[in-house]
C-alpha cells in the first residue's frame, strides 16, 4: 500500500489531497510563474499569462482547460521543466498515462534533480503500467534526491517489497526504506516495517 503525497503549488506553498479511492496520489508540484518573468517580450508575456491561467484551472478542477493553457505555454517557446511538469500532471489526472510519463521525461531532461518527477514516474509505471523495474528505478533516483522526504521512502519500500521473489536483498532494501521512512516520522511506516521484518524471520528459520 503505498503512501499518499500531496498537490503542491510552488507559490504560497498550498496544498491539498484530491478525493480518490486509490492507494496512491502522485506528489505533484506545479508552477504558477514562469522563469524569466522579466522579460518584456510580448511573447514571453502570453506564455507567462497561459502558464498562469493553466495553473488557475488545475486548482479549480479544470483539468483539460489547464492542459490546453500548459500547451500553449509550450507553443510560444516556454519549453521549461516545469511547464512539461504542469503538462504531464494534467495528462495523469486525464488517464493519458504514457503522455504524462514523456512530459515528465521531458521535464526531467531540463531538470533532473526533481524527486517529485521522478516520483510520479515511478508511480504511474508501477500503477499504470505494471512495469515494476521501471519504477523501482525512479524511485531510487527520487530517494537519493529526496533522502528527507518519508513518503518517497515508503513508497521507495514498498516497491522493494513488491519486486521480492526469492532474494533477499530486495526484502533487507525494502525494510531499509521502511525504517527510514519511520526515523523521518510517518507512523504508517511502522506496520509495513514489522511485517516486513516478520516476513525476513520467516525465511530464515
Amino acid at each position: 500500500m503505498y503512501a499518499r503525497h500531496c498537490l503542491k503549488l510552488v507559490a504560497g506553498r498550498a496544498c491539498y489531497r484530491r478525493p480518490t479511492t486509490a492507494v496512491v496520489t502522485l506528489s505533484r508540484r506545479f508552477a504558477s510563474e514562469l522563469p524569466g518573468q522579466h522579460r518584456s517580450s510580448g511573447i514571453n508575456i502570453e506564455a507567462r499569462e497561459a502558464m498562469a491561467q493553466g495553473t488557475r484551472d488545475l486548482l479549480a478542477g479544470s483539468t483539460a482547460s489547464a492542459l490546453k493553457n500548459f500547451e500553449r505555454a509550450l507553443s510560444l517557446g516556454e519549453a521549461t521543466a516545469d511547464t512539461y511538469y504542469n503538462k504531464g500532471v494534467c495528462e495523469y489526472s486525464l488517464g493519458q498515462t504514457d503522455a504524462a510519463i514523456s512530459s515528465w521525461e521531458q521535464s526531467l531532461a531540463l531538470d533532473g534533480s526533481r524527486a517529485d518527477v521522478h516520483a510520479n514516474i515511478g508511480n504511474a509505471y508501477f500503477l499504470n503500467k505494471r512495469d515494476s523495474k521501471s519504477a523501482l528505478s525512479h524511485m531510487k533516483q527520487a530517494a537519493e534526491l529526496a533522502p528527507e522526504d518519508a513518503e518517497i521512502q515508503f513508497n521507495l519500500g514498498c516497491l522493494y517489497e513488491a519486486s521480492v521473489s526469492d532474494k533477499d536483498s530486495d526484502l533487507k532494501e525494502a525494510i531499509a526504506a521502511y525504517d527510514r521512512a519511520v526515523q523521518l516520522g510517518l507512523e504508517k511506516a511502522k506496520t509495513h516495517l514489522r511485517n516486513a521484518m516478520a516476513k525476513q524471520m520467516k525465511r530464515q528459520l
